[in-house]
Formats: C-alpha cells, sequence, structure tokens
C-alpha cells in the first residue's frame, strides 16, 4: 500500500467563505473548493479528517467531517485501499494492472476480465458513441506515444498518427459478454480508461462512504474531479471554484452543489510547449493531436462522476457549439465551457447551480 499523507496536499485553492486559508503545496489541479462556513457550525461534526495518496497518475484527497476521529480515519484508510484496488484493475500505466495485461494479449486472442473492468469498457464505449467517436479509448498507444507529461514527450510526425486515425478506432474492440472476454481486431489497440477510471473510482468510494457514515459529509478531491458529499456542516452548499485555464492560479468562476460532483477538462494539466505551440494531453481521435476546438476548460456538473469525467473530455474535443447540444439534450447534467478567449458559454440549466463569474 502506498504511503499516506495527512493532513491533504493540494495544489488547489481551498477557500473558507471569507477566509482564504493556506493552499497546500502541490500541482495546481483542475477545480477548487471552498470549505465549511464559519456560522451554524454542526457541532455533532466538528472532526475534521483528511488524507492524501497518489492513485491514477495523481494527487487525491479525502476530506471527511464527523464526530469520531477514529471513525473518520478507518473510512478514509479503507477508501483509499479500494483506490489502490481499481487502480490495479483500470490504469494503463501499472504493468502489472489487469488493464496493461488486456493491452499485451487482447490482440493476439480474446482475453478473459473481470466484471468491473468489463463495466468500465462498456460504459466507455456507450460514451464513444454518444460523443460520436470523441470520447475514444483505443488510443491508448497514440496516447503512449506523445508521452505528454513524461521524460518521453515529443511532438509527433504525420506519419506515426497516421495509422492510429485510419482505423476502426473502438469499433476494433471486441466484446463477448457470454464469455466475459476481449479481443482487439488491431494490433494498434490498446486501451486508455483514463477519461472515465477516476470517475469511477470517485462513485465507488462515495458509495463506500456513504454507507459507512450514519451522516456522510466531505469532499473527495481526484485531481480536479471534485465530489462532494452530503452538504457542509452548516446545512449550505459547497462553493466549489473552477480554475481559470489561462491562469491556474486563480479562480475563474465558482459554482454551488449539494452531494453532486464537479468535473474540469482542461488544457494546463498536463502539456510541453515546443517552437511556441502547447502540446496538452487531450488527443483528438480524429486528427491524433491535442484537441483545439476553441474550448480549454470543460466543466460538468452532475451527480455520477464516472459520467461527468466521459463528457468533461468528450465536450473538450467536440468543441463549444456541439457540446452544449449535447449536454442541453440530456437530464441530470450541466457544463460550463471556457473558450480560448476566456468567455464562459454555460447550458440552459446551469443557473440552479449558480455560477458566478469571479
Amino acid at each position: 500500500m502506498k504511503s499516506r499523507i495527512k493532513p491533504a496536499a493540494a495544489a488547489i485553492i481551498l477557500v473558507i467563505i471569507a477566509v482564504v486559508c493556506t493552499a497546500i503545496a502541490r500541482k495546481i489541479q483542475k477545480n477548487t473548493y471552498m470549505g465549511e462556513a464559519s456560522e451554524g457550525y454542526d457541532k455533532s461534526r466538528d472532526i475534521k479528517y483528511s488524507l492524501t495518496e497518489e492513485h491514477f497518475g495523481t494527487i487525491l484527497t479525502i476530506t471527511l467531517y464527523g464526530s469520531d476521529e477514529e471513525r473518520l480515519k478507518k473510512v478514509t484508510e479503507k477508501s483509499f485501499d479500494e483506490c489502490e484496488r481499481l487502480e490495479n484493475i483500470f490504469s494503463a500505466k501499472l504493468s502489472d494492472s489487469e488493464l496493461s495485461r488486456l493491452n499485451r494479449n487482447a490482440a493476439d486472442k480474446p482475453v478473459k476480465v473481470s466484471d468491473e473492468l468489463m463495466y468500465l469498457i462498456k460504459k466507455a464505449l456507450s460514451y464513444n458513441r454518444l460523443s460520436e467517436g470523441a470520447l475514444d479509448i483505443s488510443i491508448g498507444g497514440l496516447i503512449n506515444l506523445w508521452g505528454i507529461g513524461s521524460e518521453k514527450q515529443r511532438v509527433l510526425d504525420i506519419e506515426e498518427i497516421t495509422p492510429y486515425i485510419n482505423g476502426d478506432g473502438c469499433g476494433s474492440i471486441i466484446i463477448d459478454e457470454e464469455d466475459s472476454t476481449v479481443f482487439y481486431s488491431s494490433d494498434l489497440v490498446k486501451i486508455d480508461l483514463g477519461a472515465v477510471a477516476k470517475g469511477y473510482a470517485a462513485d465507488s468510494i462515495k458509495e463506500y462512504i456513504c454507507d459507512s457514515m450514519e451522516t456522510p459529509c466531505g469532499i473527495l478531491d481526484f485531481g480536479g474531479n471534485i465530489m462532494t458529499i452530503g452538504q457542509k456542516t452548516d446545512g449550505s452548499s459547497w462553493n466549489i471554484g473552477i480554475t481559470n485555464p489561462n491562469n491556474p492560479s486563480q479562480v475563474y468562476g465558482v459554482v454551488s452543489v449539494k452531494d453532486m460532483c464537479v468535473v474540469t477538462s482542461g488544457n494546463y494539466e498536463r502539456y510541453f510547449i515546443e517552437n511556441g505551440v502547447r502540446y496538452h494531453h487531450i488527443l483528438n481521435p480524429f486528427t491524433g493531436y491535442p484537441a483545439d476546438a476553441g474550448i480549454i476548460s470543460a466543466t460538468i456538473i452532475g451527480s455520477n462522476s464516472m459520467e461527468c469525467d466521459a463528457l468533461s473530455t468528450a465536450c473538450y474535443i467536440l468543441g463549444v457549439d456541439k457540446s452544449l447540444e449535447l449536454i442541453d439534450g440530456m437530464e441530470g447534467v450541466e457544463a460550463v465551457f471556457i473558450d480560448n478567449d476566456g468567455n464562459a458559454h454555460t447550458s440552459k440549466g446551469m443557473s440552479k447551480y449558480n455560477f458566478v463569474k469571479r
């Protein structure tokens, strides 16, 4: 098990209403959450317990509120045990994960997979269809070639990219539900679940926390995938800040939510600059290059973190107009998109989350 860090180390800005707390040292993440109000505090939940670990290639922090510190500690640690278990299934980076073993063998023969891996692959493929191909889990090989965020990052030649964008994409992933197997009809296919795995983990851990605590209250900060559990200790909404993509040390705007998640994809997360051009990690599967459809930050609000995770990536690739059409046609999700000029575009129902630009 990975070493645990206490208290939560975070590069996001933690703001208590009217009081700016000290920013905890770590890399700036996608979203910022604002802490508990100073008035009307529920004394029965006056203990705050926070823990941080690294999983899924990013820093994750769980913060819970309650009256029993030992209970909070136990629930938080078991939550991270679950994170580690899920990472060992879904990670494309860990060489001994179930997904990595699938990627090594599935082009040769059908490979039997666990129920959870099958479920997540099927869900990702459904979002591929919903987004008309924008969310594509089949381009793990191309993601590895770009290597963005690693020591191997480099600008690819078009000749290297072409084989990956001329194939069948997710159509090359063949699922046999009866036998619980997955087969790749092309040896170029490598599944990468980075657009859905953290969201699935957040949903799973929230469910465990809610089952384990009488009055669950807290925040999951999964690398900018912010999941709120219940409401704040004074009964009010959580104030979630959206990072300014043009100045990640600042907050662009704030939304207010209860028992919901706020997930953002942005071009300021992992990137490198070469010859004055920024190459970020969100690849357009139709071009093979970093997405450049006019959105530099895509934030989705909803109750299901996996869905918000998938939609934030897909919308970043689709651009403002197509993304607004997609989100406005769905129930239970809303969005804030920031374009290249720094302008905000919101879905029709965003008013219920009181989005305010800072």
